[in-house]
């Protein structure tokens, strides 16, 4: 069962995942978030992670900070969409998932870092339905159909090479 915070397709929804849009208000918590990631002591356990070079202290370091990060995206306090877009969370969860897993058993509190591997899986959802945007092109965003529905609307591509259909003349001008 999906809490508040957590944004399922509704009757009549499109089967896409509501990943919340970012707003201009979010923007400073973002870089608030950002300024964390690259200054001591977790710039470096971050690089490290990028690099797949972590060492053994990295592990519940960077686990517990993106369980703090993810609970923001989940209460809607900052747009998932703008998160997923940045950060590889399904990622960086592949990586950390083992000793988040061991943490849990050795202290028997399954809830430890449960945001981070709820959001992992969400952001691996986006990642589905948002590619890499060096392959989107001119694809728009799931979502964003032209007016009218998919496939409807909008003005016809330019330097359409289709022949153009020839209005009719009446016989004998």
């Amino acid at each position: 069962m999906a809490g508040p915070g957590i944004r399922l397709p509704g009757p009549g929804a499109t089967g896409r995942v509501d990943f919340g849009r970012s707003t201009q208000e979010q923007v400073p918590g973002f870089i608030g978030l950002m300024s964390i990631l690259h200054a001591e002591p977790i710039a470096s356990a971050f690089g490290r992670l990028l690099r797949k070079e972590l060492i053994v202290d990295d592990y519940v370091q960077l686990a517990h900070l993106f369980e703090e990060i993810c609970v923001l995206a989940l209460h809607r306090h900052i747009a998932e969409e703008l998160l997923f877009d940045a950060f590889a969370f399904d990622m960086y969860w592949d990586e950390l998932r083992e000793d988040v897993l061991r943490v849990r058993q050795l202290t028997g509190n399954q809830k430890f870092c449960e945001n981070f591997e709820i959001a992992a899986e969400r952001a691996r959802h986006y990642r589905t339905d948002f590619p890499p945007k060096l392959r989107w092109q001119r694809r728009g965003r799931p979502g964003d159909e032209p007016p009218g529905g998919p496939g409807r609307g909008g003005s016809p591509p330019r330097n359409d090479p289709s022949p153009r259909p020839v209005p009719a003349t009446p016989a004998g001008t």
